[in-house]
């Protein structure tokens, strides 16, 4: 099913309870669950330690599509930041050891979807 079909049937249930039209079929509502796309969601990205204050993020970025990864403090502040442009496997180091925090979240995705995981390094 393609993405147009999915808004048109989006947009049919919508109107059937504005307008009071018979309600989709259960099995046309279970495609629309069924269906997925390749988004920032979909992407098991890994951190994996490398040293005490070190760790690894590892993805694989299938389509070329630009998709970014942010790590951030726990106060908020954004630590580091890079951006995988190419198809194909990432994988990069992040060296830690000038910050004080001992627990980081990375965010992995792009301007709509993205995934975060949380990472505890110690001193």
């Amino acid at each position: 099913m393609k993405t147009y079909k999915k808004i048109i049937l989006a947009t049919l249930l919508m109107l059937s309870c504005l307008a009071h039209l018979p309600a989709l079929q259960a099995t046309d509502m279970a495609l629309l669950e069924k269906e997925e796309f390749y988004t920032p969601e979909n992407i098991n990205f890994e951190v994996r330690l490398t040293a005490p204050r070190r760790f690894m993020v590892l993805f694989e970025n299938v389509e070329g599509n630009p998709i970014y990864v942010k790590i951030y403090d726990m106060v908020g502040n954004q630590v580091a930041q890079d951006v995988s442009n190419q198809k194909g496997r990432y994988a990069k180091e992040f060296d830690m050891s000038n910050n004080r925090s001992e627990v980081f979240i990375v965010e992995v995705g792009n301007t709509r979807n993205n995934n975060t995981k949380r990472v505890f390094l110690q001193k």
